[in-house]
């Protein structure tokens, strides 16, 4: 949902009717609505809202919003399904269970069409529509993250459909072309991955999130990795650009098990330590092209990706490391 949208919601017994707000793939109603749908006057709801946040169960920033209103000098504020689903449980509402019946509902019919509207989009740029949805799916369900609650699984995949930039970053991100030639790129070696590594690995033991395990080599794997990355034949390199080497070095560590364990943390940092050894040759410091989530969202994908796969997910790594014109690019 890019635009603010409303939809109508009436109770069974129809004497509750709400013009009800979509935006950032949840729902909103305000305190008078809150009031009107749960049959409770202002000083329960505000108590029960209050509470809300004040346990910690939800946080206030995202889930609270201020909204001026035409003729009014005073801003209302609105609340998210999050916040309407706890404010419900709370006063034991019948009417409150069927309103998240039918937020999940309409939340559903929204992101499918959103889909849908985007799958021509994806096909053109040579990724198969279904091939990623299916990729979703499972990386969902194999890692545990669908729960039972409908409006969850809605928004779990909208939150992974925004990190990946697909559905709405293509029109304004100029995407580095997979052919770029980059001279002066900076290499991994082995022995400094394994010291980096093994550095990390103390930090985790430490803080008591590995054990001895972690890092440990299998086999030539990694030096496999390291070394495929920098490969080519004459002057022409098989990985020319930093988007093409990070890409497929996150790739391989993960996908082939270098390590007796850590295979997506270690795949994850020197990920990210490739690209800042290569800064120069970004168009923008590596913080701003891949934060915390889109990483462990990539880490999880290339995790259960298909080897047949393989291309598509090469491409969606490659599609958030926007590479530094060079002046030969430039019109």
């Amino acid at each position: 949902m890019t635009e603010k949208q409303v939809q109508i919601f009436t109770s069974q017994d129809g004497k509750s009717h709400l013009e009800v707000a979509l935006d950032r793939e949840t729902v909103w109603l305000d305190q008078a609505q809150l009031c009107e749908l749960f049959g409770r006057d202002q000083s329960v709801i505000s108590r029960h809202v209050r509470n809300v946040f004040k346990d910690g169960e939800l946080p206030e920033v995202s889930n609270m919003q201020k909204m001026h209103i035409a003729r009014s000098d005073k801003p209302v504020t609105r609340y998210s399904l999050d916040v309407i689903i706890s404010v419900g449980y709370r006063v034991k509402s019948q009417r409150g269970v069927l309103f998240r019946q039918w937020a999940t509902r309409v939340l559903k019919d929204h992101l499918v069409e959103g889909y849908t509207l985007n799958q021509r989009r994806l096909t053109e740029r040579g990724i198969e529509f279904d091939q990623a949805v299916s990729l979703l799916s499972r990386t969902l369900t194999n890692q545990g993250l669908v729960s039972t609650e409908g409006e969850a699984v809605a928004r779990v995949i909208s939150d992974y459909a925004r990190s990946w930039s697909l559905l709405q970053g293509y029109d304004d991100q100029k995407l580095a072309e997979v052919g770029i030639q980059q001279p002066g790129m900076q290499p991994l070696a082995l022995d400094e991955a394994l010291k980096a590594i093994g550095e990390l690995k103390q930090t985790l033991i430490a803080k008591g999130e590995a054990t001895e395990l972690f890092g440990q080599l299998r086999g030539d794997g990694l030096t496999s990795a390291l070394a495929t990355i920098e490969q080519g034949f004459g002057d022409d390199l098989f990985y020319p650009n930093i988007a093409a080497r990070a890409a497929h070095l996150l790739y391989f560590v993960i996908k082939n098990h270098p390590l007796a364990d850590g295979n997506k943390r270690c795949g994850s940092f020197l990920f990210l330590w490739y690209l800042r050894r290569n800064e120069g040759l970004l168009a923008r410091p590596v913080e701003r092209l891949i934060n915390d989530n889109t990483l462990v969202a990539l880490a999880l994908l290339v995790a259960e990706s298909m080897p047949d796969q393989k291309t598509l997910m090469i491409r969606l790594i490659e599609h958030f490391i926007l590479l530094k014109e060079s002046d030969g690019d430039k019109d």
